[in-house]
């Protein structure tokens, strides 16, 4: 948390903590008008194995909520496209940069090459000028929700908080389950729009506990229209600058069958969803009687050191007309599920310690007392290992671990062993203090799956909050057959 926001109601230790009581709501007579209908972002497909797009990152106008604004955005798109790939395909993606800074993208959660003109985040595309991406998508990716963004260190909250992101999805994650042949899919962006003036706040004006606009694929409450007993498949995906959403729907339960572009090995049935900031999770939802149900992001705070915010209807779900004959059985047995590798069960080549710290003030932000630097290597790691790592946190507020090019398991946290649902590329670590029965620093426990050879090059693992990696908390690894490694330009 930056210093702006220590004059916030920050003065007394707020234990982590979010209220909501869930239930139905049965009765539409009263009711204030619906919102509009919802409506998933454009959708561009590969074709014969190839996805060719052009976008242009310029200023543009839009509006959230009836409050006109200026923002950079692709295409003059609030919600850009969702591309949509399978494994084997190449993505082929030029981007133009028309604003009056760097800008750059990188491809969230995906297991492809970090060289140019791949998934380099380290590429500065300088004003009036472009870049052309070729991004091979490996034949063994998996399948699900990804997204790609502007990843140009010191002004990521912004250029995210402005528009700069957008969906990606590979494959087809229901191809195990043909009892969901031609449900309805629903594609969900959650992203948060601060005005100032008009305006995005500039870079260290953003405040993640000030007031915000909360939107879905840029739409403000929109609704979608269900019938009882019908089941839908919504992947939700957190994209946007630094908020946690801590989802419930009103009289419903979440059966979840993917996290970060990854199936699960079994559903898992939750009534609420806790999606730190780049995160993404699949969920079947079947819809209970007749009657009107809210998806919220319930009141949320980070820590004593963090922010306070939520509390927000993101949509509403009407459901009405005549009832499903037969809907169907949920949740899906688990032998349906094809069976994911338990990473905590490999033979660990290294262990390591990773600890996030931050200055008293909440200005700075460090990993293992370091800010970042694009030209130090702080990690090396041996392509074909298995690394188990403790992230640690010393600060009084949440962060994300997030890693790219590859996956992880999270074995445990705050030393309490977690059960085995499947791989994922983001994790929340708890701040000090947060257990009052774990002593010590907030840790999650996670083994890294380093064995893929297309990892080979130089990437980051960071804090994906973007005022935090903007402040100094990311960290350079570079991944090679044999350390010491090689540079790769």
């Amino acid at each position: 948390m930056l210093g702006m926001r220590s004059g916030l109601s920050l003065s007394i230790v707020v234990m982590m903590m979010s209220f909501f009581i869930v239930g139905s709501c049965n009765n539409n007579s009263g009711k204030a008008p619906l919102g509009p209908p919802f409506q998933n972002p454009i959708q561009i497909s590969s074709v014969n194995g190839v996805l060719n797009v052009t976008y242009n990152a310029a200023v543009s106008p839009a509006e959230v909520d009836g409050k006109p604004f200026m923002s950079a955005q692709y295409n003059g798109l609030l919600a850009p496209p969702t591309l949509r790939v399978n494994p084997g395909d190449t993505l082929k993606l030029n981007l133009n940069n028309f604003l009056d800074m760097m800008t750059n993208m990188h491809y969230h959660g995906m297991n492809v090459s970090p060289l140019s003109p791949s998934d380099d985040v380290f590429i500065m595309i300088t004003p009036n000028s472009g870049f052309d991406y070729t991004v091979d998508i490996p034949e063994d990716h998996p399948e699900g929700m990804f997204y790609y963004h502007a990843h140009l260190f010191g002004i990521t909250e912004f250029q995210i908080m402005s528009g700069l992101s957008g969906g990606l999805i590979v494959g087809d994650i229901l191809a195990p389950f043909p009892q969901l042949d031609g449900i309805t899919e629903q594609i969900m962006y959650l992203k948060d729009f601060q005005l100032m003036d008009g305006e995005i706040p500039p870079e260290g004006m953003i405040d993640p506990s000030g007031p915000t606009n909360f939107t879905v694929n840029g739409q403000t409450n929109p609704t979608i229209t269900m019938r009882p007993g019908e089941t839908q498949f919504w992947q939700i995906g957190n994209i946007g600058a630094d908020l946690y959403y801590d989802l419930v729907l009103e009289g419903h339960l979440f059966y979840q069958i993917e996290r970060d572009g990854n199936r699960r090995n079994q559903t898992v049935e939750r009534n609420s969803i806790l999606m730190p900031t780049s995160s993404r999770v699949g969920v079947l939802v079947q819809a209970n009687e007749p009657g009107r149900y809210k998806l919220k992001a319930r009141k949320f705070t980070t820590g004593p050191q963090g922010d306070q915010y939520g509390g927000a209807t993101l949509l509403t779900v009407n459901v009405e007309g005549e009832p499903v004959q037969d809907p169907i059985t949920l949740p899906i047995p688990m032998n349906q599920f094809p069976p994911v590798e338990n990473l905590c069960d490999q033979e660990i080549a290294v262990d390591r310690e990773i600890v996030f710290s931050e200055t008293a003030d909440g200005n700075t932000f460090f990993i293992n007392g370091k800010e970042f630097d694009p030209e130090r290597v702080d990690t090396e790691v041996r392509i074909g290992d298995f690394e188990r790592w403790t992230v640690t946190n010393t600060s009084g507020e949440l962060h994300v671990f997030h890693i790219h090019l590859t996956d992880f398991v999270v074995c445990s946290v705050n030393g309490e062993p977690q059960p085995f649902v499947g791989k994922q590329d983001t994790v929340n670590v708890p701040y000090q203090g947060q257990d009052p029965d774990f002593e010590g620093p907030g840790e999650a426990v996670i083994v890294i799956d380093f064995t893929n050879p297309i990892i080979k090059g130089k990437a980051v693992y960071h804090c994906h909050i973007g005022e935090h990696e903007d402040n100094g908390m990311m960290a350079v690894f570079e991944a090679c057959e044999e350390p010491p490694c090689q540079d790769f330009d």
